[in-house]
């Protein structure tokens, strides 16, 4: 072999050789989870209200009436930019109602969680079990319809502050929680129609 090819083989051994530590010393830098390492879960946005203002019949599951039904429009359209994937509600059809615009504009999963014979406690225990679960997939969005007297304890039950029952004549209420492996963030604002000027709420707000 010449001089001159083995000037060029050398040179062309150490580019390989400088390419590959180049190579090694980018891998080096690029970010690898540890062996055993836990991924962070998601954290989901959970919306919480109660159903829409019911009719007088059928006394035992009432459906809505035509300001519950204006109102069950509203909550679809307020709730137009958040991706819900998930309603959860109680068995009984105005919770239900109350979700059926939405579900039928963005196709969502409907699970039904009883108020069965174990009482209050016991259903909202079920329905946060359930909305938990949802929430350990990724991408997921929650609306979960509830009523006067287990809307509060729902919240709770996620991780939001305690706040009181709402009174039967409030509807427009609506909660957002973003539930993940820190603290649960809450905020309450409206929707739909304003809720009438009810003094014995008033009162109730103002007792003890």
């Amino acid at each position: 072999m010449t001089p001159l090819r083995n000037r060029l083989v050398r040179s062309a051994i150490a580019t390989l050789a400088l390419t590959s530590l180049a190579a090694c010393a980018h891998g080096r830098g690029a970010a690898v989870a540890p062996v055993g390492a836990s991924t962070p879960a998601p954290t989901t946005v959970v919306i919480v209200v109660r159903h829409a203002e019911k009719a007088p019949l059928p006394a035992d599951d009432p459906v809505l009436s035509d300001i519950g039904i204006a109102r069950a429009q509203a909550l679809d359209g307020s709730l137009r930019s958040t991706a819900i994937t998930d309603v959860v509600v109680s068995h009984l059809q105005r919770t239900r109602l109350t979700a059926a615009p939405l579900i039928a504009r963005t196709g969502a999963a409907m699970h039904v969680v009883p108020i069965g014979p174990a009482g209050v406690s016991a259903h909202v225990r079920a329905l946060a079990d359930t909305v938990r679960a949802i929430a350990r997939g990724a991408g997921r969005g929650v609306l979960v319809v509830g009523h006067s007297n287990t809307v509060n304890l729902i919240v709770q039950a996620l991780g939001g502050s305690a706040t009181p029952s709402l009174c039967d004549s409030q509807y427009s209420q609506l909660f957002t929680l973003r539930v993940g492996d820190g603290p649960t963030t809450a905020a309450r604002s409206t929707y739909g129609a304003a809720d009438p000027v009810d003094a014995s709420c008033a009162a109730m707000r103002a007792s003890p």
